[in-house]
């Protein structure tokens, strides 16, 4: 709940993270059932992710293999993506987040 609210404020502040700027990684696996998924990164660590940290509430449309960037920080039981933005396909036009009101 304490990050949702933090992501609102700086959505209401007008603060934007600039996505090309994060680390890029790989869907590897997926659980839409149990509402997580786990990141391939570069450096071949596997990095866990909920569902509530997929922006744009696409975690329903993700697939094995998309591209994502992501914010990491360090959960419970070891890495984890606290936020996720899916990178659209090539010659895919970029996705318009919605700011929330």
């Amino acid at each position: 709940a304490g990050r949702r609210l933090q992501d609102y404020a700086r959505c209401q502040r007008g603060d934007v993270k600039h996505w090309k700027g994060l680390p890029a990684a790989r869907v590897s696996q997926i659980f839409p059932g149990e509402g997580y998924g786990f990141l391939a990164s570069a450096d071949g660590r596997q990095i866990y992710f909920h569902k509530n940290s997929v922006l744009g509430r696409a975690f329903p449309r993700l697939k094995i293999g998309a591209t994502v960037r992501f914010a990491e920080e360090q959960g419970e039981k070891g890495p984890q993506a606290s936020t996720i933005h899916v990178v659209p396909p090539q010659g895919a036009p970029e996705a318009v987040e919605e700011n929330v009101a």
